[in-house]
């Protein structure tokens, strides 16, 4: 039961009682300079040069976040009483069990050592290591009592890439801690053993490093008998001597009547004492990372759970280095794939064969009912240190938002709710609560975002209001379904002021000397990958004003492709016809052939970015055009970022019409630079992308039949013999098939035009892509040929 509070404060709708009823949710806000700031550059130190200062400088941060971590935790403690109830589960057997978010834990660079490129995409290995700390020294919990784990979509792939580059397997346990005897690179959950064996009291006899060996022997131990040792679990392993899945039954299930998860998890079979003393279920501490996402609104504690638990050798459709969980509906159309060509499957009308489900809302929820049902409790602390906007998987065009919080709920409904609240609202709550009741919005929570508005001969960028939280259902849904609540209050402390947080109708706040003062995000959080659903608002206004000023129809092609209750709004779960589907099973294979394949990198690239000759019927022989939706989406996306670049430009094909500084580009304009974006990486001959369908093409060949003289031939490894297949030159000395010079495709054409005899392959692209600028690319052709379209030839077809 909410205990009362009764505190009345003056705020801006007068006094009131700051919120009180619903879930609590605590959390703190800190200084991000004095946790995260300067960390990788610091680890690499103590890793390069064995550096004591460096790693005094780690253990100083991680201090700091353990300290504020405290008003976090020991808040929701005193509201809710939840250490009783852990420490009560921990004495009946069952492990503490940390879940961060490791999708892609390439955090640590294998051969530099400073930062990686994935590791915007992941939870913080610090934040672990305070957290652990809190439970250990508060809670009077046993390192042994504690374990950690992630069913990730990568640590298969980075095994096996890894362990060819070092010659030595590396596990996929070793690439979540981050070490592998004098190797390093991945997480860095051997930096959390580090630094708490050297927070430890010593009295106390549970050593944090003892299971580091165990990882980098990839030896598994039932959690029942790992007693005198912290060890990490790979969920996504079911398999490997031992019986670790188990299928549990969805109360009301709407994807899954009954799903496949990891006993660690979940606990071993209740009719089979045997298994249960192995598998004696777990606490679970979620933590995930507030990043925004490709495919829904925001990936958080719902969604670390949701999807992070499925284990990819069960939903990935890989049979050799499980990756994407591409079993799972990521939209709520799912299309009928056929298995040997990874594309989607017509009927005999030529219509494709689709089914539909609850989308991802469906998926997350009967995940958490299912681990429910088996009476895990749980616990959900958000890494909102840094908040990721952008882009959730790691890509380079992530941004680390400096917020500085840390939110703690026992509810992952209520938690979510609150922090899509928090990076949705930019406007003070009495204005926007004018303004709702004026416009009738369904939310007072809103947020500055561009529109476009036609001035001349130009679409000119203003600023007005909009929130994706008018067009998403997953609250309301899951609440429905029994995962949660969505009424929640605040509690906690702002470390920067030093006075309380609270909240008033669910707005954060803090509150100094009676008052209520609002605490709001200064920026505009999206994913270019839901610009659609993310600000519609805008978008909507780019396609009008296009079709006024130009004459296309876009707005019309948006609503008939993605409005299917025709109520003029496209929400979170209009997605299309399931392109997604289709889009990571290709992905899936491509990274089977990465894994794989001497030049795998190449040809994954190379498969990856052709999934552009799917936009189109005329560019396939099989007249494909089920990734229509996404060059849609891609469009508003590109001409998005076409608007905000700092350089004016004239638009390529309106006369009259300029782009950038605000402006916006015409529609033609953007599918064109999206298409040649994906063709060769730039509008300019002089800056053509090594990681384009041509770059990868022209890298292949250069390699495989010219031994790297433009790209460079510095070897790493070793090719096996028993992988080389059909058509693959490999030259006598070995050419590096994961480098290349950054200037070698200048340097090729600078040799053509001097008259060097060019590399033997042809490129086929669409009527009117085979130059840039005026200039016709070497190697490259036109064709109407479907066939041909977007395939590269060498002395064979790749």
């Amino acid at each position: 039961m909410n205990k009362l509070k009764p505190e009345i404060v003056k705020s801006p709708l007068g006094k009131v009682h700051v919120d009180y009823k619903g879930e609590p949710i605590s959390g703190v806000r800190m200084d991000v300079s004095k946790a995260y700031g300067e960390i990788p550059m610091l680890l690499q130190k103590v890793i390069n040069d064995n550096d004591n200062h460096a790693w005094k400088q780690i253990k100083k941060k991680i201090d700091y976040i353990y300290s504020n971590l405290n008003y976090a935790l020991a808040g929701l403690d005193k509201e809710t009483s939840f250490g009783k109830e852990v420490q009560k589960q921990i004495r009946s057997g069952k492990k503490l069990f940390f879940k961060p978010n490791l999708v892609s834990p390439l955090v640590i660079n294998p051969t530099t050592h400073g930062e990686d490129i994935a590791a915007t995409a992941v939870t913080e290995w610090p934040l672990i290591a305070a957290i652990m700390r809190w439970f250990h020294d508060k809670l009077n919990i046993s390192y042994y009592e504690m374990a950690i784990g992630e069913a990730s979509t990568s640590t298969f792939l980075f095994s096996s890439l890894l362990s060819k580059t070092e010659g030595k397997i590396i596990t996929t346990e070793a690439i979540i801690e981050g070490r592998s005897g004098d190797f390093y690179g991945g997480w860095g959950f051997f930096f959390v053993r580090k630094y708490l064996s050297e927070r430890h009291p010593s009295s106390h006899k549970d050593d944090p490093m003892k299971g580091y060996e165990d990882s980098v022997a990839g030896r598994f131990i039932p959690p029942g008998r790992a007693r005198d040792r912290l060890m990490v679990y790979d969920l996504n392993k079911l398999h490997d001597g031992f019986i670790k899945e188990r299928t549990v039954a969805v109360p009301g299930g709407t994807v899954f009547k009954e799903i496949t998860l990891n006993k660690v998890i979940v606990g071993g079979d209740p009719h089979d004492k045997k298994d249960l003393k192995d598998y004696p279920g777990c606490v679970l501490v979620n933590v995930p990372k507030t990043k925004m996402h490709a495919q829904d609104l925001i990936t958080n504690a719902i969604k670390n759970l949701g999807i992070g638990l499925y284990p990819t050798q069960k939903y990935s459709s890989s049979k050799i280095v499980p990756s994407y969980k591409d079993k799972l509906p990521h939209s709520p159309w799912v299309l009928k794939i056929d298995p040997e060509t990874h594309l989607p499957v017509k009927d005999e009308t030529g219509k494709y064969i689709a089914t539909k489900t609850d989308g991802l809302s469906g998926v997350q929820s009967d995940v958490i009912l299912a681990v429910q049902s088996q009476n895990v409790f749980m616990l959900h602390v958000i890494d909102g240190i840094n908040i990721i906007n952008l882009n959730h998987n790691g890509d380079p065009i992530a941004v680390r938002v400096p917020e500085g919080y840390v939110w703690s709920s026992l509810d992952c409904v209520a938690l979510d709710l609150f922090c899509a609240r928090y990076c949705f609202k930019t406007v003070p709550m009495d204005q926007a609560l004018k303004l709702q009741k004026v416009n009738q919005w369904p939310t007072e929570f809103v947020h500055h975002s561009p529109e476009a508005i036609i001035k001349g001969r130009n679409i000119e960028t203003q600023i007005g209001l909009d929130s994706p939280l008018f067009r998403y259902n997953l609250y309301r849904y899951a609440e429905e379904r029994g995962v949660g609540q969505q009424k929640y209050y605040v509690v906690g402390w702002d470390s920067l002021t030093r006075t309380p947080l609270a909240s008033i109708k669910g707005h954060l706040g803090r509150i100094d000397d009676k008052k209520f003062l609002e605490l709001m995000t200064h920026t505009m959080y999206f994913n270019y990958g839901t610009i659609l659903q993310d600000f519609q608002k805008g978008v909507f206004s780019y396609a009008k004003a296009c079709d006024q000023l130009t004459g296309t129809s876009l707005f019309k092609n948006l609503i008939d492709t993605f409005d299917e209750n025709d109520d003029g709004v496209i929400d979170y779960d209009e997605k299309g016809r399931g392109n997604e589907t289709a889009q990571i099973v290709i992905l899936t294979y491509s990274l089977d052939i990465l894994a794989t394949q001497p030049y795998g990198d190449l040809k994954r690239n190379f498969i990856t970015n052709s999934l552009i000759k799917y936009t189109n019927e005329n560019w396939n022989p099989h007249g494909h055009n089920f990734m229509s939706d996404m060059i849609l989406e891609g469009g508003l996306a590109q001409a998005f970022i076409m608007s905000q670049s700092e350089n004016v430009k004239e638009d390529l094909f309106i006369s009259g019409m300029s782009y950038g500084n605000g402006m916006w580009p015409s529609w033609h304009t953007a599918q064109y630079v999206l298409i040649t974006s994906f063709i060769y990486g730039s509008q300019s001959p002089k800056n053509i992308s090594l990681s384009s369908l041509y770059g990868s093409a022209f890298q292949y060949a250069d390699k495989v039949l010219n031994a790297g003289a433009y790209t460079g031939n510095i070897s790493q490894f070793n090719v096996d013999s028993d992988d080389i297949q059909y058509g693959d030159k490999i030259p006598d000395n070995d050419v590096d098939d994961n480098t290349s010079n950054p200037d070698s495709i200048n340097k090729y054409f600078e040799a053509i035009a001097n008259g060097a005899d060019p590399l033997g392959f042809t490129f086929y692209v669409p009527k009117g892509y085979g130059s840039l600028e005026g200039v016709k690319i070497p190697n490259v052709e036109e064709t109407a040929d479907p066939g041909k379209t977007f395939t590269v030839h060498f002395e064979f077809v790749w």
